[in-house]
């Protein structure tokens, strides 16, 4: 009886480093044809049936042995492929898990960083109309005080207009004025009272000037002319008090503007450097992250795609397994048949 066998064995390993870590040669000292001609010969030379068997049983103890080592190298190739996979996973959950806050840090700081530019804008807008409200301010106080400088040189004109009117009222009273004294006070009343505004209150005194020299008691004259006088200067240093007095409330009113403005100014430089701020250390968070983003990105590539080697070289380490156990057990079903041949062929000799 003949009998012919195919066996496949020895199938490489997928990756130089686990083949160094696990060296593992399969039957290479054995051969299953060398077994059927040792067998027949024995058979044919009537051996003794214990003679063949421990022949079969030597070849099945090698297959034993072997498929022994390899079980152990495989269990080693097994929990080594089950660690790295298991690494390689919770390295890409730990880079999936970094992206998604990175992401969710950017997509936040970008929102925040639009916001807080748009603010800084309506601050920068705002703080310049403030500075453009404390400019008219000043520019409207300095032409008030060269108003208030110019009535009060007017106002002084007037009063000393009307001293030297009393002067001449006085001269008058002594019969020692003339009448181009008379006419040139007469043209400084009428000035004062166009300058001061107040042309109702020189009225009386300039037709009492006027007419001074018609009168024939010109001693009284005199004296109601200086009552009328000295009436008209206390109503123009009344008129002056409260030009005064109204400068004075103006200029409080001024300060009190100017001060607002100048603390809403400083509000809005502090508010504005805050937001400036901001603003940097919003772009500074953002260029992080997204570098962060980056290498996580990165991470999680390299350790998918070492992943998906790990799986497939373990995938090939299932495969070999397999197959070479299933040619031992072909050569274990082949030593079975060749001991049933021997048996029988024994039983034949007897």
């Amino acid at each position: 009886m003949k009998v012919a066998i195919t066996l496949l064995v020895v199938l490489a390993l997928a990756n130089a480093g686990m083949v160094q870590k696990f060296p593992l040669t399969y039957g290479g000292k054995r051969s299953i044809m060398n077994i059927m001609v040792e067998v027949e010969n024995k058979i044919k030379a009537h051996s003794p049936l214990d003679t063949i068997k421990g022949v079969l049983d030597n070849f099945k103890s090698a297959v034993a042995q072997e498929q022994g080592t390899h079980d152990e190298v495989y269990g080693a190739q097994k929990a080594e492929c089950e660690s790295e996979i298991a690494y390689r996973r919770a390295e890409v959950e730990d880079a999936t898990g970094t992206l998604k806050i990175a992401n969710g840090i950017l997509k936040t700081s970008n929102i925040l960083l639009k916001k807080t530019q748009a603010t800084l804008g309506e601050t920068e807008n705002i703080l310049n109309t403030v500075s453009q409200h404390i400019g008219l301010i000043n520019d409207a106080r300095k032409e008030d005080t060269q108003s208030y400088n110019r009535g009060a040189v007017t106002f002084n004109d007037a009063i000393n207009a009307i001293d030297d009117s009393l002067d001449l009222a006085a001269a008058l009273a002594k019969g020692g004025a003339s009448l181009i004294q008379v006419a040139e006070m007469t043209t400084k009343l009428m000035k004062a009272s166009v300058a001061t505004k107040m042309n109702k209150a020189f009225m009386a005194p300039l037709a009492a000037l006027s007419q001074i020299t018609q009168e024939e008691d010109s001693v009284g004259a005199a004296e109601r002319l200086a009552q009328l006088l000295q009436t008209l200067r206390t109503n123009v240093e009344e008129a002056w008090a409260s030009y005064t007095a109204e400068n004075t409330n103006a200029l409080a009113l001024f300060t009190q503007q100017k001060d607002l403005y100048l603390a809403s100014q400083v509000r809005l430089d502090e508010s504005k450097g805050r937001l400036s701020s901001k603003a940097e250390n919003l772009q500074g968070v953002i260029s992080v992250q997204t570098a962060v983003a980056q290498a996580a990105t990165n991470k999680r590539q390299r350790n998918q795609t070492l992943w998906d080697d790990a799986a497939d070289l373990c995938h090939s380490f299932d495969v070999e397994y397999e197959a070479v156990t299933a040619g031992r057990r072909q050569e274990l079903v082949l030593v079975q048949e060749l001991e049933r041949l021997a048996e029988r062929r024994a039983a034949e000799q007897q």
